[in-house]
């Protein structure tokens, strides 16, 4: 076959030179390392696709990693400790922020080893005594964590310091952060000092999810996954115990927007409703963007814990969208977030419940799976056969 004018001018032309290796000088990446965004936050994964080429390691919150683990734990761990270990990792900036060092070491080291310290730990971990012994170092972590930060807000290296000498000397005890052992000796304490033992309590006080939540004293709360992510709907005794769920949208958006749901007997369920043009509704008219709705709802008398979730198709611009709670006349929560439709991430967990003794704990979760089955995982709901990654057998 002849040869073309173009082939016959490549051959003619003499090969490039070799660039010679420079010894001690980085390679310098051409392409994007291939990353999985499974239960990043959206503001991650936003962050991520912004950044260009850029960076090597993709930019991530601090205490990102204790989240998957309190996650990954959440039907396993004591109600009190999941709540207490994400209100640990909440008290990390968002993403872009400047974080002290001290701050930086517990959510992204000592909450994490505390975690993982008692996964290792087998059978003792799910004893009464393991569930106390996780608590107590719990509680300890989130006293710290809230010194720290008044520390912080005042200026008070003296009070830094003071913390992070703590912190060193009492997780210097064990390799991991956490003795699922009984302990009979003196314990230590945050604000006290770090040399000052005082007896160690057989029962840690219940903090409570009041204590723990953002926004407690008023009924309406508005919830920022990276500001201030949580709330309680106090008891409300002309409520019907229907929890309405309500996710607001734009046009030509296809989501289906669901719930799994771990009933006090212990059995999972699920509800689903889509935002096809016959199943959603339209609302706001007279405004410049039109807006349509779909709504779920979820019997509280039978719930213990539950996480919300909209799926949609893998095509089209990220949509903003704004998921609303209501319980009552009384407890209202709005959830603001960002569906990001693409390969890998077509599932976004909107929201977590809880059900406590102080209340229904909510939490603007704003995580993403690739989809229903992963996102389940994630959660620790168990018990479930799947037909499929997005359809249970049900």
């Amino acid at each position: 076959m002849p040869r073309t004018p173009r082939q016959v001018v490549r051959s003619a032309l003499p090969p490039l030179p070799k660039v010679p290796k420079v010894p001690g000088l980085p390679k310098v990446p051409t392409l994007r390392p291939r990353i999985d965004p499974a239960g990043w936050t959206t503001g991650e994964l936003t962050a991520y696709l912004a950044s260009g080429r850029s960076p090597v390691r993709p930019p991530r919150r601090a205490g990102h990693e204790a989240v998957r683990l309190t996650n990954s734990l959440d039907g396993t761990l004591p109600v009190d400790a999941v709540l207490l270990a994400r209100a640990v990792a909440d008290a990390a900036p968002p993403l872009g922020h400047e974080i002290s060092e001290t701050l930086l070491q517990i959510v992204d080291r000592y909450l994490p080893d505390t975690l993982i310290a008692y996964c290792n730990s087998g059978s003792a971990a799910e004893s009464p005594e393991g569930h106390r012994l996780i608590l107590d170092q719990l509680h300890l972590l989130h006293q710290v964590t809230g010194d720290v930060l008044r520390a912080q807000a005042e200026h008070d290296d003296r009070e830094l310091r003071v913390q992070e000498s703590f912190l060193r000397e009492r997780f210097a005890r064990t390799a991991n952060g956490l003795d699922l052992t009984p302990s009979t000796g003196a314990a230590w304490v945050s604000g006290v000092g770090p040399k000052t033992p005082i007896p160690a309590r057989r029962n840690a006080p219940r903090t409570g999810p009041r204590g723990l939540a953002a926004s407690t004293l008023t009924t309406h709360h508005r919830l920022v996954v990276d500001q201030r992510p949580t709330a309680v709907f106090n008891p409300d005794a002309k409520s019907d115990g229907i929890l309405r769920a309500r996710l607001a949208l734009p046009p030509g958006v296809s989501v289906v927007l669901g719930a799994v749901i771990e009933k006090h007997s212990g059995a999972v369920s699920f509800v689903n409703a889509g935002s096809k043009r016959w199943q959603a509704r339209k609302r706001q008219r007279g405004f410049g963007t039109p807006q349509m709705d779909v709504s779920i709802a979820l019997p509280l008398a039978e719930v213990k814990r539950f996480i919300i979730h909209a799926r949609t198709r893998v095509r089209g611009n990220p949509a903003d969208v704004v998921l609303f709670l209501s319980e009552g006349a009384t407890n209202t929560a709005e959830l603001p977030t960002t569906l990001v439709r693409r390969t890998g991430t077509t599932t976004t967990v909107l929201a977590s419940g809880h059900d406590t003794s102080d209340g229904l704990f909510l939490r603007n979760e704003s995580l993403i799976h690739p989809n229903l089955r992963a996102a389940c995982d994630a959660f620790d709901y168990g018990r479930v056969t799947w037909l499929s990654s997005d359809t249970p057998a049900v």
